[in-house]
């Protein structure tokens, strides 16, 4: 019960939820380009299917680890190489990226599509890029309506 002096605070429901999507500025060398990544928000349903992908495929190891202890076996983390992790995760990239402002690369024009999304962040000499999307996709001011967008 509010006391007669004491402010009440009023929201929407809608001040609580995260942007839908978001512009990640490409930097290069450093310094920010003109060129934008837009990416999926966490209710967007790109995120929302990724999540449960995940959330199914956590489930199901955790049922088949359970299920060799329970039957007395040994069970055995499946072998993950460094290079299985980097794909999984420009997979991840690459499934919550919606598009990107045009852009040349080389003279020529660059379209946005999924297979050069991934071309672009497999590449190993592109570390900074692939960096740049794990940082935009893992920062909690990234989806925040109303604060600066990395």
């Amino acid at each position: 019960m509010a006391k007669a002096d004491e402010q009440i605070a009023e929201f929407s429901l809608d001040d609580f939820n995260s942007a839908d999507t978001a512009d990640m500025t490409v930097t290069v060398n450093g310094k920010p380009t003109t060129w934008k990544w837009t990416f999926a928000g966490p209710g967007h349903d790109n995120t929302v299917e990724q999540n449960n992908r995940n959330a199914r495929e956590r489930l199901q190891a955790d049922r088949m680890k359970e299920q060799a202890i329970v039957n007395g076996k040994k069970w055995k983390a499946p072998d993950e190489t460094v290079e299985d992790v980097r794909k999984r995760n420009i997979a991840n990239i690459v499934e919550r990226l919606i598009g990107w402002t045009p852009v040349k690369i080389d003279g020529e024009l660059y379209p946005f599509s999924a297979d050069n999304a991934a071309k672009l962040l497999i590449d190993p000499r592109k570390q900074d890029l692939y960096i740049q999307a794990l940082e935009f996709l893992s920062s909690e001011q990234a989806f925040s309506k109303g604060s600066a967008k990395p």
